[in-house]
């Protein structure tokens, strides 16, 4: 299937393990950062135990109602279940700061990224809907990789309350570019977040498999397919350049 005279305005995409790798390598990255600022601040870290709550912590949106979770709230009980102690506010933005830091550091992205941007940007306007909690590290690795000025609208889930698939970051994206669904071909990794909240918005989607991903949402019952499936960004090009 061909998009690029289809109707189509706007190429959105996801951030993540779609335009830049963001898996179990820059995860575990962060949780080593994670473990020498609890260690400076309240001894020794046990990194299975962090890890575990780290991980339940990330996935928690998806059985809640995907309702974002909240930095200082989660920050705030992770010290807690380490370490059976009250922390004070110092403490929990002294590990959301060693949390952002790591976040920025661990961003790389490849140098086909922003050529195949500047491509799209000719016949599509762009935009990224991201999944993380804290906005300012979206919107700083953003810059950080040179890619923050190819996108017109940036949403982060952290600033609206609600994670992709809950419909608010489709919404809002909308919104913002003041175009119909069916205009807005979605690009992103995450079956569940990615795809079913694109196609339930009345977007086309394609899935990309070129990240290995952190977390793994497999196809239900009555789930919407992807309009189109690449395991590489690179083939975006056959598929929405003319």
């Amino acid at each position: 299937m061909t998009f690029a005279n289809n109707g189509i305005k706007a190429v959105l995409f996801d951030y993540g393990n779609t335009l830049i790798e963001y898996g179990p390598r820059q995860v575990k990255a962060q949780y080593v950062a994670l473990a020498k600022e609890l260690s400076r601040l309240f001894g020794h870290c046990d990194f299975s135990r962090l890890k575990a709550i780290r991980d339940r912590q990330a996935l928690a949106p998806f059985h809640n109602g995907y309702v974002e979770n909240d930095m200082k709230l989660i920050t705030g009980e992770l010290i807690e279940e380490m370490y059976q102690v009250i922390p004070e506010e110092a403490q929990i933005w002294a590990l959301i700061e060693t949390r952002y830091r790591a976040f920025v550091h661990a961003t790389e992205v490849s140098s086909d990224v922003p050529s195949l941007l500047i491509r799209l940007r000719d016949q599509y306007r762009l935009g990224l809907v991201s999944n993380y909690p804290c906005s300012r590290s979206i919107e700083d690795s953003l810059k950080k990789t040179g890619l923050r000025h190819f996108f017109e609208v940036v949403v982060v889930s952290g600033d609206l309350g609600y994670a992709k698939p809950h419909p608010k970051p489709f919404e809002t994206m909308l919104d913002h570019l003041k175009l119909h669904p069916e205009e807005c071909l979605f690009v992103g990794d995450n079956w569940l977040a990615d795809i079913q909240g694109a196609k339930r918005m009345g977007m086309p989607a394609i899935l990309i498999s070129q990240y290995a991903p952190y977390g793994e949402f497999k196809p239900s019952d009555g789930d919407h397919q992807p309009d189109a499936t690449i395991s590489h960004l690179s083939e975006l090009d056959a598929l929405l350049l003319s």
